[in-house]
């Protein structure tokens, strides 16, 4: 039986019920039992002081690279969901794009078995839209929707075929799964790096224009405006992207989309040299576009916040910009990131960023809205917003280390985090400042 947790004058957050106040938390089992202005500790709490810190409902990441079957040296459901916990996801979604491809119920039920076994938090599959992602013949859906899959996609396989993916839609919309869209015409973007521009010529590399994301959106918006099944756009990046999401949203589509927290902190002007840290998919835009990103945030154009936690070896990175492998981890940093981004600089208010970690990227995937009510599951993260740290990959959970945050400076960071009422991260030298810095106060 787990411990009782008695997390104590924490300012709470929940989006769903439209809390922000300070309240005590009782945690027993699995779930949440109490919740009060005050509560009394008996002798079978673990009491944690929560003073001075945001209470939350446990993150999702509706777009998380764990490697797992056939990638272990990059990343595994273990050390993923370790990283995920410790960056205070308590669910991660995992993508499809996996050696070999979720593309059939035997891999499906092989993934399933490996999470119930590894997992620290909870992970939902992703599972192929087609055959091992080549945009050709269906995957049997409902067999993947049946056994587990809570959405699909052909991640970082663009389906170009529009028939393809009109059938794909009927059929997910039949199942009652929405499917994720990595939005690219790889036609425009074969050979490029980086974001096309003054940048990419400078440094003597091919470009990617902005034109190989919002081309490829536009065309598939007609496409969810024939069948009308629910479509997301996932890792948005232009600010022409926002523009015709906005415009679809407005004509009634039923169409959702996200931002990472590099496309969000980050643009082409920044890129270091040939740091292939910075090498990504979509590659990193113009500040305009990072600018675009955040008022999509705000006027709700953009729903959610999602990673793309993208492991991969020191070799696939330690290489020419040209070959080098696409994509950054981003699980432990992406809170610290967007509450610098978009609270500190009063663009979002602390509840609005909440939702987009908890209650919006739920709603996109169907799933139970994240919830601090009592009789809810106890999966809740404590944020120290007053924490500042520098971000050393190194060090971090995940087996890869490819950032361009390391060596950052962060403000806010989740300390604790609990899945189905077990602790399953503390940052235990955060935890011991804070008791420190207590101990200094009451002298």
């Amino acid at each position: 039986m787990k411990d009782a947790i008695l997390i104590q004058g924490g300012r709470v957050i929940d989006p769903v019920s439209g809390v922000e106040a300070l309240k005590d938390i009782r945690v027993s089992g699995n779930s949440i039992t109490a919740i009060a202005d005050r509560l009394i500790a008996s002798d079978s709490d673990s009491v944690f002081d929560a003073q001075g810190l945001w209470v939350s409902p446990g993150f999702i990441d509706m777009h998380t690279h764990l490697r797992d079957l056939g990638q272990k040296d990059k990343e595994d459901i273990e050390s993923g969901t370790r990283a995920a916990a410790a960056g205070g996801f308590t669910t991660v979604v995992a993508m499809a794009n996996t050696d070999p491809p979720v593309d059939n119920g035997a891999i499906l039920s092989v993934l399933l078995a490996r999470i119930q076994d590894k997992a620290t938090v909870e992970v939902l599959p992703v599972a192929a839209v087609t055959r091992g992602l080549q945009g050709e013949e269906l995957t049997n859906m409902f067999e993947l929707a049946d056994l587990g899959a809570v959405a699909f996609s052909d991640d970082g396989m663009t389906i170009s075929n529009m028939s393809v993916l009109r059938r794909a839609l009927e059929y997910a919309r039949m199942t009652g799964r929405v499917v994720i869209s990595h939005a690219e015409d790889r036609d425009l973007s074969a050979g490029g790096c980086i974001q096309e521009g003054h940048t990419c010529t400078s440094m003597g590399l091919q470009g990617i224009p902005a034109a190989s994301e919002t081309a490829a959106v536009a065309r598939e918006l007609e496409i969810v405006r024939l069948t009308r099944a629910p479509y997301h756009f996932t890792h948005v990046s232009c600010a022409q992207s926002v523009k015709l999401i906005k415009r679809a949203k407005e004509d009634g589509l039923p169409v959702t989309a996200d931002v990472t927290p590099h496309h969000l902190t980050l643009n082409v002007d920044q890129i270091a040299g040939y740091d292939t840290n910075y090498k990504m998919k979509p590659p990193l835009r113009l500040s305009s576009d990072q600018e675009a990103l955040a008022e999509g945030l705000k006027d709700g154009t953009i729903d959610a916040i999602a990673t793309d936690h993208a492991p991969h070896t020191r070799l696939e990175k330690a290489t020419t910009m040209e070959e080098a492998s696409v994509g950054i981890i981003g699980l432990e940093t992406a809170f610290s990131l967007c509450y610098e981004r978009l609270v500190m600089s009063a663009i979002l208010t602390p509840l609005q960023l909440v939702s987009l970690f908890t209650s919006k990227p739920a709603s996109i995937l169907s799933l139970p809205s994240p919830s601090l009510d009592v009789g809810a599951p106890a999966n809740i993260t404590v944020i120290d917003i007053a924490a500042k740290w520098t971000y050393d990959p190194t060090h971090g959970m995940s087996k890869s280390h490819n950032s361009p945050y390391a060596g950052k400076s962060m403000h806010g960071k989740p300390i604790l985090t609990i899945y189905g009422g077990a602790l399953v991260h503390k940052d235990e030298r955060s935890t011991a400042n804070r008791l420190k810095a207590h101990a200094m106060e009451t002298k």
